[in-house]
């Protein structure tokens, strides 16, 4: 019996077991990894962050320089405005116009008998207009393109001039007025729009 005692304590006391501590290693540097690789994650969103300021500034660069361009259209609409009615005072006979004050401002009122060197300084006016109508409408149309890509810009303030242009223009379409207060009215009205236009491209310019 003390034999097999013996001999079971020598048995237990020969066997060994043969741990592998760099398992632990390996654990410890998957952990360390996952940690290091936060780094990557970073990187990869400043990189998207970049991306992302660098089309904003494109669009606000795009932005700034199409509200400069309705800026000088207005101001050239306004020129040929004013043409339009020095043509309509001075251009014609005079033998059946009536002068300005005394035709009113809507279709087929006014019939003016123009001169031939008149009709062709009418003629290239009204050229001149249509011309800028469409290269304006063209331009506010990559204008809104813009904006719609953008985050808000533009404050309230902007916001209420804008509506405020948009009641000017309504109490336009509703008056009767003659195409003398007509001229004098869009005039103004062109002069309104241009400058908030330009308050606009300040603002955003501002952002830049």
């Amino acid at each position: 019996m003390e034999d097999e005692t013996t001999s079971s304590r020598s048995s237990t006391s020969d066997s060994f077991i043969d741990p592998e501590p760099f398992s632990v290693f390996l654990a410890i540097l998957g952990f360390l990894g996952s940690v290091a690789s936060i780094a990557g994650y970073i990187d990869f969103r400043r990189q998207q962050r970049d991306r992302i300021a660098e089309e904003r500034q494109r669009l606000l660069r795009e932005t700034r320089d199409l509200l400069m361009s309705l800026e000088v259209d207005t101001m050239q609409m306004e020129t040929s405005l004013r043409k339009l009615e020095l043509v309509l005072v001075e251009g014609s006979s005079g033998q059946r116009s009536l002068p300005l004050s005394n035709l009113p401002l809507r279709f087929g009122s006014a019939r003016p008998v123009f001169t031939l060197f008149g009709f062709r300084q009418y003629d290239e006016v009204m050229v001149e207009l249509n011309r800028l109508v469409g290269r304006s409408f063209e331009t506010t149309s990559n204008l809104l393109q813009r904006l719609y890509n953008l985050e808000p810009v533009l404050n309230r303030e902007i916001t209420d001039r804008l509506l405020d242009l948009q009641n000017k223009l309504n109490r336009t379409l509703r008056e009767e007025t003659t195409y003398e207060e007509g001229f004098r009215v869009y005039y103004e009205i062109l002069a309104f729009t241009k400058a908030v236009l330009r308050d606009m491209r300040i603002l955003v310019d501002r952002h830049l």
